[in-house]
């Protein structure tokens, strides 16, 4: 694919023919002697005529063209295998797009490009038009940084896949490991959640066996017990008669204890002797020498024969009251006899029979253990299953390995060729010019190759830019899987190179692309250019940077931009 022009139905829009070999499309200063320099470079339109032409080439809607500029419609002329192709699109309808006339959706679109451009007739996951043209016309500040990063947060599997497929490689290989990884972490996390439900993640499966077996004995139990299991339709009724008695019981046993204590009191009662008798009365006034007078003898004598009448009639009460105790404690003890059996009986029944309830708890626990012993057996031939499913795929990824190795064996003069080809270019800017390395990457990931640019000292400033165009020129030289004839760069290439490195950049573009008749098409600041005019002669400096000006934009006037019009959009959004 070559460009030939790019345009607008709106007459003020500054329209650029694209030639073969260089070109240029310049932002110059209006006024050289402004201070602010670097300003005067900003909203001419230089980077929006990358985001113009990958609008025409099927890009995704951008939304600030349908609301900063509607109704312009954009035409991109090019050309594939020496066939001419129109493409418009319409800010305000950028679903649609028209190809030679015809309207097309962009996924139809995208798709014929695709196998007119890339050999492809449809698309594969993670690589499509819209994942390969980028790298042949970088769009974002990001892609700006890294010499393999063309599309803003592109994943690393997509981006050594589509650079691969570049460079001539298998691309089989990648999309191989990637699948092969992303089963293995699929099946190994399924495996993982089957020890995490048998809570034996850390055990061996020697234990789950044991497990089974523990489960499968304690069912057999229970189901035996369950076969010998009499059920009592009147369990309840009898577990409370049974209560009761108790209850009965235990109050006819306090009431033994209250008998028993009324007979104690009884029997200490009739052992009490009085304190003192008559001649013990008489002995006490002799000792005293006192005469008993006639009449105190008579009474105390009456005295005691009432005390001896009386403590014989208390002491015949207490033996009656005796009496009718001990024979009220022989019908209390009977009673608590007589109950204790009935207890007995109740309590025997209820020992051999169970409550409806208690039967359904039981067979509910079978079925539970049932449950669970399903899901342990469930478990053991999943985990079996799955570590030998993942033994299947570590054997596949080892002969992959092997594959992977024999393979960049094979092809040793194709690495050759994208190793010298890079080097090439590269050791015009550098003593030491490096060169790109593609390896085997045998780590746990989806990444096939390592691909790798280098270049010596490429940390330093302008270096890695010096990179970028070396690995995207080397993509265009080598024609692999592609019909690209140009590669397109935004001037912040150049911003932090040095004037050497830029006019050897613009040579090296010039006689590329003019030997192998494609395009090198840029855009750039005029004080880059500038900086390099007094290394070269005059005449040198005209046929290369003068003779390859395609459009110069500048700030002087709305009408000097690119757009003709005064427009602020945020398209890097």
């Amino acid at each position: 694919m070559k460009l030939i022009r790019l345009s607008s139905n709106n007459n003020k829009f500054h329209a650029i023919e694209f030639k073969d070999g260089l070109n240029l499309i310049i932002g110059k200063q209006a006024n050289p002697t402004n201070d602010n320099k670097r300003n005067t470079y900003n909203g001419v339109g230089k980077s929006l005529i990358i985001y113009l032409i990958h609008f025409c080439l099927g890009s995704n809607k951008i939304k600030v063209f349908e609301e900063k500029i509607p109704d312009w419609e954009f035409k991109l002329e090019v050309e594939i295998s020496k066939e001419k192709f129109v493409i418009t699109r319409n800010t305000s309808k950028q679903t649609e797009i028209y190809l030679n006339g015809k309207k097309k959706t962009l996924t139809n679109f995208r798709n014929e490009m695709l196998a007119k451009v890339f050999n492809l007739n449809e698309p594969i996951k993670n690589m499509n038009f819209n994942t390969l043209f980028p790298r042949f016309i970088r769009r974002n500040r990001e892609s700006y940084v890294q010499y393999d990063t063309f599309i803003k947060k592109e994943q690393d599997y997509q981006k050594i896949l589509n650079n691969a497929f570049l460079l001539g490689l298998d691309t089989e290989l990648i999309e191989s490991k990637k699948k092969l990884r992303e089963e293995f972490k699929k099946i190994d996390d399924a495996a993982k959640k089957a020890d995490s439900f048998s809570n034996l993640e850390s055990n061996s499966g020697n234990e789950t066996d044991i497990k089974i077996l523990d489960i499968k004995e304690e069912i057999i139990n229970l189901e035996t017990d369950l076969q010998n299991f009499n059920v009592s339709e009147n369990y309840s009724e009898i577990e409370v008669i049974a209560d009761m008695a108790k209850f009965d019981k235990k109050k006819l046993e306090n009431k033994r204890v209250l008998i028993n204590n009324t007979i104690r009191n009884i029997q200490k009662s009739l052992d009490i002797k009085p304190d003192i008798s008559l001649n013990k009365i008489f002995d006490l006034y002799r000792q005293a020498e006192k005469q008993i007078p006639e009449m105190i003898v008579k009474n105390v004598e009456e005295s005691a024969e009432f005390h001896k009448e009386l403590i014989l009639s208390r002491k015949n009460r207490l033996h009656n009251e005796l009496a009718k105790k001990q024979k009220e404690l022989s019908n209390v003890k009977n009673e608590i006899q007589k109950i204790g059996k009935k207890i007995d009986e109740l309590l025997k029944y209820l020992d051999t029979h169970k409550a409806l309830d208690e039967y359904l708890a039981l067979n509910n626990k079978i079925q539970d253990l049932k449950t669970q012993y399903a899901k342990f057996v469930e478990y053991q031939e999943l985990s079996k299953k799955y570590k030998k499913d993942l033994r299947n795929i570590q054997t596949d990824m080892a002969t992959e390995e092997k594959l992977t190795e024999d393979y960049l064996e094979d092809i040793k003069d194709n690495l050759d060729d994208i190793m010298n080809t890079f080097r090439e270019i590269s050791k015009s800017f550098y003593d030491k010019p490096g060169g790109i390395i593609i390896e085997n990457n045998s780590g746990n990931n989806t990444i096939r190759y390592d691909l790798k640019a280098k270049i010596q000292d490429d940390s330093s400033d302008g270096v890695n830019e010096v990179k970028i165009f070396c690995f995207d020129m080397t993509m265009l030289l080598l024609q692999k899987n592609h019909r690209m004839k140009f590669i397109f760069h935004d001037s912040r290439l150049f911003s932090d190179m040095d004037p050497r490195q830029r006019y050897t950049l613009f040579k090296l573009a010039d006689q590329y692309t003019v030997n192998q008749n494609f395009q090198y098409i840029c855009t750039v600041n005029e004080d880059m250019l500038h900086s390099f005019k007094d290394l070269i002669t005059v005449e040198e400096y005209t046929q290369l940077i003068d003779n390859n000006i395609r459009l110069q934009l500048t700030d002087e006037s709305e009408e000097s931009k690119l757009l003709g019009i005064q427009v602020d959009m945020e398209y890097e959004k």
